[in-house]
C-alpha cells in the first residue's frame, strides 16, 4: 500500500503560521503566532543615512512574539563612513529569561577587521554582529575540562576556538560543524588550529596520523564513527585560508595525511561489505535515550553496529575529500580509487536511506539484526545529504519541503520519542537549523528556507546569545543541557547572513557568490531598504565588500534573483568565481543586482505541526517482541506487546530480516501473537523479527523493536564456548556468577583467546563475543575492540578476520554480547576462533591525544572480560 506524504500531514496541523501580513506604512511585519497563539512581531528601524550608512544613536530594532520580546538598539557609533563600528544594547525577555550570565540585557560591538552588515535592519545586523562578538568570547589559547589533564589547563597552540560557555574544551564534530558553516571566513588561522588540535598520532611513536573520536558512547570509537565530520570543516579551511608563507600548502598535507589514514582504518574497521555502509552511531545525536529505541540504553553493541544517515554521509564527505587531496598531491591512483569509493558510497545511501513514500530520507537503519530504514528522520542528515550532492536533485527538492517544521523552527529529529526529557529529543539546534536554511537554498526553497531564518533570528534575539538548543515544546530554553555562545550555533548565526542569504561559498577555484534572498526575510527585516552590504570580508588575506542591490518594490514570497554582478564595475559572467588574482590590494566591491522573484518560483513552506497533539508530534512508545517460536506448522509465531499504547490508536508493521513484511496491521492492548505465514524457510534461516507501531491519525512511527531471532528449538543454532574452554594467553582466570572468564586481559600486545568449534550444519555464521567492559557506558576512550579471526584448524587457512567491538558495559559484572563478525563454517569441520589484539583494534586511548585524559594517562587501555564466544547460525546451504 502507499501511505504517502498526504496522509502523514494530516491531523497534524496548525495553520496559518506561514502567512505574512505587511503593514507597509509601518515597516511592522505581523503573523500569527502558531501554538503562542499571539501576534509575531519584527520592527527593524531602518538605519540612519541610508542601509550603508553607520546608523544613529538610538536606531533599533524589535522582534516579538507570544513568548518574548528583544530589542536591539544602537547605542555608540565610532568612525564613519565604510569604517564605523556600532555598539549595540540588546534587551530581551524570552520564554527563559536568562541570558548570558543570568542578564536580561548585554552591550557588544562590531569589531575592526571582522565583518559588518548593513542591511537596513538593525536587528538583524546587530545579531550578525553579536555572532562575531561571541566568537571573539570563545577564542582562546588554553583549554579546560575536567577529564583531561586533571582539569588543569591544556595549551592549544595558534589559540583555538571553545565550544561554548559551558564547554571549554576542543570537541571534534562541534568544531568541524563549526568550521564548515560560517566561523572559517571570521579567522581560517584559528580555526584551522582548532581543528589540527583534533589531530594525533599514536602514543607507539608508530605515527599514523587521525582525527580523534571524542569521548562517547560505549567507550567512543567504533560504536561511534563520525569523526570524519573533521573533514568538511577541514575542506573549508582550505577554500578560505591565504597561501602566506605555504600555510594552506602546509595545512593541505596535513589535513590529507590525517584524512586518508582516518579513511582507510575506517574502511577495514567500519564499512560494513555487505551492504557498502558505514557502522556507527548518529552525529551529534549522541545520547542514545534520546534518538535511539530505548532498548539501546545498556546494549551499545546495537548502536555500533546501526547505520546512520548523517554519519554515513560524513565518511562520504571524508573519502571526497581524500580524492581531492589526493588529486591535488599528484596521486592519481589514490584519488580514482577514492572517487570510486565514494560514487559507491553515495548510491549506496541514496538507495538504503531514501523512504520514497514520505520524500524523506530515513535517520537510521537501527540495528545488524533489523537493516529495514527507520520511518524516522533527522534535520542535520537530511542538510548533509542535500548540501554534500549525495542526494538526488530530486530526493534532495522533496527531501526539503517535507522535512518537519514547528511553530520555533525545525526538531532535530522526527517524531519525538515519549518518556523522554528535551534535548535532542523535543528539541531545536540552531546550527541545524542553519544547515537546512542552507539546504533549503541549493534547491530554491524559498518558503523553508525564511522559516529557519525566523528561527535563528527568534532564539538570538529573545535569549540574548546564541544558545545551544531550543525546547520545542515552549520556545525556551530550559532542556537537559544548555549553554550560551555555543560554538556552532554562533556558527549558524554567521552562516544564515553569509551562505545563505549573501550566498558566500568558497571552493577550491574560488569564492562564487549567489545570494538566496527570499522576499519573506526581506519583507520582515528590512522591508524599505534597497541594499544589504556584508563589509570587510576577509577572503585569503584580501579584503571584499559585497552588496546587494534590491528591487524598489518588494515581493511577497519567491527568492529574488541575480540579473547581475559586478566587481570593481566590471561585469562578471554568471556563475564565475572570484579568485584571489581578481581582487586588489585594497577593498574590492562586488555589486549584485537583484530582480524580482521569476514567476512561479516560490514554494510554499510546510505548516507546524501542531505541538498541542500528542499524536501530531510524537510516535508511539516503542513495542516488544517478547518471543519468537515455530508451530506445529513449521511457521513463526511472534509474541508482541504494544504496552501502553491504545490498540484503537495504532496499527503494526512487522519485519523480518530487515525487510517490511506486513502493513497496518490492527492490534489488541496488551500482549497478542502474531504469525508469519509467509516464511517458508524457517528450518534453514534463523529469522530475526521486529514490528514498529504507528499512529492512524498522523501516521507517526515508533522506534522498531528489539529483534528476536529464531535460534531453532532449545536454541540449537548456537554454539558456545564458554571461558572454561578457552585456550588463553594473558589476563587471569576469574570465575563469577555469570562462570568463568579472563580478567585483566586483551591491551598486552600478545594476549589471545581461543576457542575451537566444530559446526552441526554448513552455513552463513555471525560470531560474537560475550564479555564485561567496565567503563561508563556514555562516555570514555577505551572501549574494548579485538581482532577475531576464524582459521581452519585442519588447514590452516584462515577463513574470515574482522574487528569487532565490545563497547562498555558500565560495570565489571554486565555482561553484553559484542558486535558481529561474518563467516561461512563447514559441517563437520574444526575452527580456531581466536581473539587477539591487533594494530587495527585500536580505540582512542592508544593516540596521543587521550595522553592527558584521566583514565588512560597511564597508557592505552584494552580491557575486556571475555566470558564466552559465540557462533549463531544464519542460515543453512545445503
Amino acid at each position: 500500500m502507499v501511505r504517502g506524504r498526504k496522509r502523514a500531514r494530516t491531523g497534524a496541523i496548525a495553520g496559518g503560521l506561514i502567512a505574512l501580513a505587511v503593514v507597509a506604512s509601518s515597516g511592522v511585519i505581523v503573523s500569527p503566532a502558531g501554538a503562542a497563539g499571539s501576534a509575531n512581531r519584527v520592527d527593524s528601524a531602518a538605519s540612519g543615512g541610508g542601509s550603508e550608512g553607520c546608523g544613529e544613536v538610538g536606531d533599533s530594532g524589535r522582534f516579538a512574539d507570544g513568548t518574548g520580546r528583544a530589542t536591539l538598539t544602537i547605542v555608540d557609533v565610532a568612525g564613519s563612513g565604510d569604517d564605523c563600528l556600532r555598539t549595540y544594547k540588546l534587551v530581551s525577555a524570552g520564554a527563559t529569561k536568562e541570558t548570558e550570565e543570568g542578564r536580561t540585557e548585554r552591550t557588544f560591538r562590531e569589531r575592526a577587521g571582522r565583518p559588518t552588515l548593513r542591511s537596513g535592519s538593525v536587528l538583524l545586523d546587530g545579531l550578525y554582529a553579536m555572532a562575531h562578538d561571541e566568537a571573539v568570547q570563545n577564542a582562546t589559547d588554553r583549554l579546560t575540562d575536567g577529564s583531561y589533564n586533571n582539569g588543569k589547563p591544556v595549551d592549544c597552540p595558534g589559540g583555538c576556538y571553545i565550544t561554548g560557555k559551558s564547554w571549554t574544551y576542543v570537541w571534534t564534530r562541534d568544531v568541524s560543524y563549526s568550521a564548515d558553516l560560517g566561523l572559517t571566513a571570521a579567522d581560517p588561522e584559528r580555526m584551522r588550529n582548532t581543528l589540527a588540535f583534533k589531530l594525533s598520532d599514536r602514543r607507539d611513536g608508530s605515527g599514523d596520523t587521525q582525527i580523534i573520536q571524542d569521548t562517547g558512547t560505549g567507550g567512543s570509537y567504533p560504536s561511534s564513527t563520525d569523526r570524519v565530520v573533521w573533514a568538511l570543516g577541514a575542506s573549508e579551511i582550505l577554500d578560505w585560508l591565504p597561501d602566506a608563507d605555504g600555510e594552506r600548502t602546509a595545512f593541505a598535507a596535513k589535513a590529507y595525511d590525517a584524512i586518508r589514514n582516518t579513511v582507510e582504518h575506517d574502511r577495514k574497521v567500519v564499512h560494513n561489505r555487505s551492504d557498502g555502509l558505514y557502522k556507527g552511531e548518529h552525529s551529534f545525536l549522541d545520547w542514545r535515550e534520546q534518538s535511539y529505541p530505548d532498548w539501546t540504553k545498556d546494549d551499545v553493541a546495537t548502536i555500533a553496529t546501526s547505520r546512520s544517515l548523517s554519519t554515513n554521509v560524513a565518511h562520504w564527505a571524508a573519502i571526497d575529500a581524500a580524492a581531492r587531496l589526493a588529486a591535488g598531491a599528484g596521486d592519481a591512483a589514490a584519488a580514482a580509487k577514492y572517487r570510486g569509493w565514494a560514487g559507491r558510497l553515495a548510491s549506496a545511501i541514496r538507495s538504503k536511506f531514501w523512504l520514497p513514500e514520505r520524500g524523506q530520507f530515513s535517520q537510521m537503519l537501527t540495528t545488524e539484526l533489523d537493516t529495514a530504514p527507520a520511518d524516522r528522520y533527522d534535520a542535520l542528515g537530511t542538510s548533509l545529504a542535500v548540501l554534500t550532492g549525495v542526494a538526488t536533485p530530486r530526493q534532495a527538492r522533496e527531501a526539503v519541503a517535507n522535512y518537519p517544521q514547528t511553530p520555533y523552527g525545525p526538531s532535530v529529529l522526527w517524531p519525538q520519542q515519549q518518556g523522554v526529557p528535551a534535548y535532542h529529543n523535543n528539541g531545536i539546534w540552531p546550527f541545524v537549523t542553519a544547515y537546512l536554511m542552507r539546504a533549503a537554498a541549493k534547491t530554491g526553497n524559498d518558503g523553508v528556507a525564511a522559516l529557519q531564518a525566523r528561527s535563528l533570528v527568534r532564539g538570538a534575539a529573545l535569549f540574548g546569545t546564541n544558545k545551544e538548543n531550543i525546547n520545542l515544546l515552549d520556545g525556551g530554553t530550559e532542556t537537559e543541557i544548555n549553554s550560551d555562545r555555543q560554538l556552532w550555533s554562533v556558527s549558524g548565526m554567521l552562516s544564515m547572513v553569509q551562505q545563505s542569504l549573501f550566498g558566500m561559498d568558497a571552493r577550491p577555484d574560488g569564492l562564487h557568490v549567489r545570494p538566496f534572498l527570499p522576499a519573506q526575510v526581506r519583507n520582515q527585516y528590512f522591508r524599505d531598504s534597497d541594499r544589504a552590504a556584508l563589509r570587510n570580508v576577509n577572503y585569503r588575506g584580501h579584503r571584499l565588500d559585497i552588496a546587494l542591490d534590491l528591487p524598489k518594490r518588494p515581493a511577497a514570497k519567491g527568492a529574488y534573483r541575480v540579473r547581475s554582478l559586478k566587481l570593481n564595475g566590471k561585469r562578471l559572467p554568471a556563475g564565475a568565481p572570484i579568485t584571489e588574482k581578481m581582487l586588489g590590494e585594497g577593498t574590492s566591491k562586488l555589486v549584485i543586482e537583484l530582480g524580482p522573484p521569476r514567476a512561479g518560483s516560490a514554494t510554499p513552506a510546510p505548516e507546524p505541526v501542531n505541538i498541542a497533539s500528542k499524536e501530531a508530534l510524537y510516535g508511539p512508545r516503542t513495542p516488544a517482541v517478547d518471543g519468537v517460536e515455530a508451530d506445529g506448522d513449521g511457521r513463526m509465531r511472534l509474541s508482541v506487546d504494544i504496552g501502553a499504547e491504545d490498540a484503537s490508536r495504532v496499527t503494526m508493521d512487522v519485519l523480518r530480516d530487515g525487510k517490511v513484511i506486513a502493513e497496518d496491521r490492527p492490534v489488541t492492548g496488551g500482549t497478542q501473537t502474531w504469525t508469519d505465514r509467509t516464511a517458508t524457510d524457517a528450518a534453514d534461516v534463523s529469522h530475526c523479527y521486529s514490528v514498529r507501531l504507528r499512529y492512524t491519525s498522523s501516521d507517526n512511527t515508533s522506534q522498531h523493536a528489539e529483534p528476536r531471532c529464531y535460534r531453532g528449538p532449545g536454541d540449537e543454532r548456537v554454539i558456545k564456548v564458554t571461558g572454561a574452554d578457552f585456550d588463553v594467553v594473558g589476563g587471569r582466570r576469574a570465575h563469577s556468577e555469570h562462570g568463568v572468564y579472563y580478567a585483566d586481559w586483551g591491551t598486552a600486545p600478545g594476549d589471545r583467546i581461543t576457542a575451537r568449534i566444530r559446526p552441526e550444519a554448513s552455513g552463513e555464521y555471525r560470531l560474537q563475543a560475550d564479555a564485561a567492559v567496565g567503563g561508563a557506558i556514555n562516555t570514555g576512550v577505551a572501549g574494548g575492540m579485538k581482532m577475531l579471526r576464524v582459521i581452519d584448524d585442519a588447514t590452516g587457512r584462515p577463513v574470515t578476520e574482522q574487528v569487532i567491538a565490545l563497547p562498555n558495559t558500565g560495570s565489571w559484572t554486565a555482561v553484553r554480547g559484542s558486535t558481529y563478525a561474518a563467516a561461512r563454517l563447514r559441517e563437520g569441520r574444526t575452527y580456531r576462533v581466536e581473539l587477539v589484539q591487533d594494530p587495527l583494534a585500536v580505540n582512542m586511548s592508544y593516540f596521543s591525544a587521550n595522553a592527558l585524559y584521566n583514565d588512560t594517562r597511564s597508557g592505552p587501555s584494552n580491557y575486556s572480560d571475555v566470558y564466552a564466544i559465540k557462533a549463531l547460525l544464519k542460515r543453512r546451504t545445503r
